[in-house]
């Protein structure tokens, strides 16, 4: 119940902090404003702000009266303006073509293609303006540039590249692994890195927790991929051996559900590795313990 309530108490500060990051002039612009509005308001799961504040949280102590925790706030803000910028870009007809995104029509189903590349960009530059509102000015110059060195080519965006390049290609295990580690886990590091930065922690830390952020977004991704992958019947999805993968193209196509379950299941349990020595981690295992209730 206590971690139920940190996660609603954390999501509506996270929320504020978008609103407030998206307060914009309506007078000129008005169809391109909207998009962006729409874009990130009221949003997904929030997963990637709500485990930046967690780590930050907790390698600080779980302090109340935490004075920068604002800090993190505008950090976890500028992660999720950089993710929902992603997927606006990611859905056009030039990239992935989804004209469906969270139940709604995509954003360039709505405004246009133009809009919606326009508005993906100005959520980009929002991010870092919004980074760059940190106090102190070495942790807000280390955010910055950790922002922008995950997101670019090496990263988010290098990850996306792949994946577009790929579509009409036969899948490889370890070319679909890249793009995951890149096009979703780039962020979730990112995630981690600036709690680190924040935190002011120590490199082993640093590691510790990107090991962790990255192994639960490789858990996620592929347990939401066993659950696409494969055919569904009458009653929702039937694993038997009287139903074989959709697609060549995803985790279960291409090692099988039981060796995508165990790889599922080894990386969870690294990731409670990783967080058992540390105190108040009681948020962090309810990560784990979330998606290992979406396990199949």
């Amino acid at each position: 119940m206590l971690v139920q309530k940190y996660f609603e108490t954390r999501m509506k500060m996270i929320d504020e902090g978008l609103h407030n990051a998206l307060d914009l002039d309506k007078q000129y612009a008005g169809a391109l404003k909207e998009a962006i509005i729409k874009a990130v308001i009221p949003g997904g799961k929030r997963w990637r702000p709500l485990l930046l504040v967690s780590i930050f949280e907790m390698l600080t102590g779980m302090k109340r009266s935490n004075k920068q925790l604002p800090d993190a706030i505008h950090a976890a803000c500028a992660v999720e303006l950089v993710h929902n910028a992603a997927l606006i870009h990611d859905d056009l007809p030039s990239v992935m073509n989804q004209k469906i995104r969270r139940g709604q029509a995509a954003i360039h189903q709505e405004y246009g293609n133009a809009v919606a590349i326009l508005a993906a960009d100005a959520l980009y530059t929002l991010a870092f303006e919004e980074i760059s509102q940190i106090k102190e000015p070495a942790k807000a110059n280390l955010a910055i540039r950790c922002l922008a060195f995950n997101s670019k080519s090496y990263g988010m965006i290098g990850g996306q590249a792949v994946a577009l390049a790929s579509k009409r290609k036969n899948m490889k295990i370890n070319t679909l692994r890249y793009i995951d580690m890149k096009k979703v886990g780039s962020l979730l590091l990112t995630s981690s890195e600036l709690a680190c930065i924040l935190a002011a922690a120590d490199d082993n830390t640093k590691q510790v927790m990107n090991d962790y952020a990255v192994n639960l977004g490789m858990a996620y991704q592929m347990i939401e991929d066993i659950e696409k992958d494969y055919s569904r019947g009458s009653e929702g999805l039937d694993f038997s051996e009287d139903y074989i993968p959709v697609s060549k193209s995803g985790y279960t196509g291409l090692l099988g559900f039981d060796k995508a379950r165990k790889q599922v299941e080894k990386l969870l349990d690294e990731c409670k590795r990783c967080i058992q020595p540390y105190p108040n981690n009681a948020v962090l295992e309810e990560f784990i313990q979330m998606i290992t209730e979406k396990l199949p």
